[in-house]
C-alpha cells in the first residue's frame, strides 16, 4: 500500500499526538524521522493515500474541539510553595497554642460561649466574634483538620502575596465569611474554626488563577473559558473539604466566596503594590495591621 506524507517536520510531542489520534480512528499510519537540525528533531507522518483525507479531517477535527480548553504551558511565572511561608506556621503555632492553654487551663467551653460566632449575639453588636472564632476549635480532630487546610491552602496565599499582606488577606476573607454566615442565620448556634478562612484561601488562589494573564494574553473566548477552571476547581475542592457531621458548610460557601472576592480586589493591584512600595516596608505594616484588628477583637471580648 503506498504511503503518503499528511505531515512534514514536526516536533515529536506533536507527532505522538497526531499517531494517537490516527491510531483511535483505525487509521494506519508511520512515521519517519528526519535530520536533526538547531531546532531539534523532527518527523513527517505518513499514512495511506487513500486515508489521506479522512486523516487530515480527523487531525482538524480533534485540534477543533480541543483548543478552547488546552491551558497555558506556563501555569506559574513563579514557585508558590506551602512549605515556603513561615508565616503559615507561626499562624498554626498560634491556634494550637491557644487550644492548648484553654484545654490546660480548663477554660475552652467558657472561651468558646464568650469568643465564638453566632448571629445573634453579632447581630446585637458584637462583631468581634467573628474574628475571634477562628481561633477556637472544638476538639483535636477539629484543629488537626484545619491545621492541615492552612499547609494546604492558606500557606501558598501567604508564600505568594508576603506574610504581612497574606495574611491580612486572610483575616479579611474568614472575617468576612463569617459575617455574612452570621446575617443569613437569625440563631444561636456559636460556630468555631479557622476554616472559614481556609475556604477563604482557597477563594483567593481561584481569583488569582483567574485573573491572571495566560502567556500571549488576548481577550478572546479561549480566555473566559479556561479562566473558569480554576473557580469550579476551589469550588470543588471546597465541597470536599465541608464533609463532617458538625461542619457549617454555610461558612465555608460565604468563606470561599468572601476569599474570592477580596483575591479579585487585592491581586490585580499587588503587583503595583509591590512595585510602589518596599516589601520591606509594606510586609511589617499589613502585619501590624493584622495583629492590631486581631488584638482589638479579642479586647472588645474581654
Amino acid at each position: 500500500m503506498e504511503m503518503e506524507r499528511i505531515f512534514k517536520a514536526v516536533s515529536r510531542k506533536k507527532a505522538d499526538l497526531i499517531l494517537l489520534i490516527l491510531a483511535s480512528q483505525g487509521i494506519a499510519a508511520r512515521v519517519e524521522k528526519r535530520l536533526s537540525d538547531r531546532s531539534g528533531q523532527q518527523f513527517d507522518i505518513l499514512v495511506p493515500g487513500e486515508h489521506m483525507a479522512r486523516a487530515h479531517k480527523r487531525v482538524a477535527l480533534y485540534y477543533r474541539e480541543n483548543k478552547f480548553f488546552r491551558l497555558p504551558k506556563k501555569i506559574q511565572p513563579f514557585e508558590i510553595s506551602s512549605f515556603n511561608a513561615p508565616g503559615a506556621y507561626v499562624i498554626m503555632g498560634l491556634i494550637f497554642a491557644i487550644h492548648l492553654t484553654c484545654l490546660q487551663l480548663g477554660i475552652h467551653r467558657e472561651m468558646v460561649l464568650k469568643f465564638g460566632a453566632s448571629s445573634l449575639y453579632i447581630g446585637q453588636g458584637e462583631t468581634f466574634r467573628a474574628i475571634t472564632a477562628l481561633l477556637l476549635h472544638s476538639d483535636g480532630q477539629h484543629l488537626l483538620g484545619n491545621l492541615a487546610g492552612i499547609l494546604i491552602f492558606a500557606a501558598p496565599v501567604i508564600s505568594l502575596c508576603g506574610y504581612g499582606t497574606g495574611t491580612l488577606l486572610l483575616l479579611c476573607a474568614g472575617t468576612s465569611g463569617n459575617l455574612i454566615n452570621a446575617y443569613f442565620h437569625q440563631n444561636a448556634i456559636l460556630s468555631i474554626g479557622a476554616s472559614t478562612a481556609i475556604m477563604g484561601a482557597a477563594g483567593a488562589l481561584a481569583a488569582y488563577q483567574m485573573l491572571r494573564p495566560p502567556p500571549g494574553f488576548k481577550l478572546n473566548r479561549q480566555f473566559q473559558l479556561n479562566r473558569l477552571v480554576p473557580f469550579f476547581a476551589g469550588a470543588t475542592l471546597m465541597g470536599l473539604f465541608s464533609q463532617g457531621e458538625n461542619t457549617d458548610v454555610s461558612a465555608h460557601v460565604f468563606g470561599f466566596m468572601a476569599g474570592f472576592f477580596w483575591g479579585g480586589l487585592f491581586f490585580p493591584f499587588h503587583r503595583v503594590i509591590r512595585r510602589t512600595f518596599s516589601p520591606g516596608a509594606i510586609e511589617p505594616l499589613a502585619l501590624v495591621l493584622s495583629l492590631f484588628i486581631l488584638g482589638s477583637a479579642i479586647w472588645a471580648g474581654i
